[in-house]
């Protein structure tokens, strides 16, 4: 079962530029990606969702999210970065929000199962939550670095940029 997740990261080190994000799709189109697969690397926190460095390399770095039922990103974009995600067990909840003037609107809500893939990059706004009652695992490949974004906070309108102190500790 490793040999899938070693041959996902051989195929990200082969990059020498942003990955391209259908390419990425594609590739975590993959049933070997499973939890038996990935089981060294799934730890949950009380407090928030965890975020569990898989692999890095210099146009990409690999997380596993796991999520506790109840918990949930920020409502962030992906500025500058493409963004694959596969859904490894329970079920995800996206909720994409669009820009009206000087607010952002929820504009679409999906869930996603275990095994399915989705995709956002740059200017992409979105949340993903677990609104199950079981624990969520997914696997998350950002191209390159996910760094400088910004959260928003829908009721007061504020933007903040978030620097990932992750990506500061990857020494790349």
């Amino acid at each position: 079962m490793m040999q899938c997740v070693d041959e996902l990261i051989e195929w990200l080190d082969s990059f020498e530029q942003r990955i391209p994000l259908r390419e990425l799709q594609m590739r975590l189109d993959d049933d070997r990606l499973s939890v038996d697969a990935l089981s060294d690397y799934i730890h949950f926190s009380d407090e928030r969702y965890s975020r569990n460095l898989l692999a890095h390399g210099p146009q990409y770095y690999a997380l596993l999210l796991c999520w506790k039922p109840g918990q949930s990103s920020p409502i962030h974009d992906h500025r500058g970065a493409s963004c694959g995600v596969r859904v490894i067990q329970g079920t995800a909840t996206e909720t994409s929000f669009r820009r009206e003037g000087e607010h952002l609107v929820a504009d679409k809500v999906t869930t996603m199962r275990a095994g399915e893939v989705c995709g956002s990059f740059d200017d992409d706004i979105h949340e993903i939550r677990n609104n199950g009652n079981d624990n969520l695992v997914t696997l998350h490949v950002y191209s390159p670095y996910l760094d400088n974004i910004n959260l928003y906070d829908i009721e007061s309108g504020k933007v903040t940029v978030f620097s990932d102190p992750l990506i500061a500790s990857l020494g790349d």
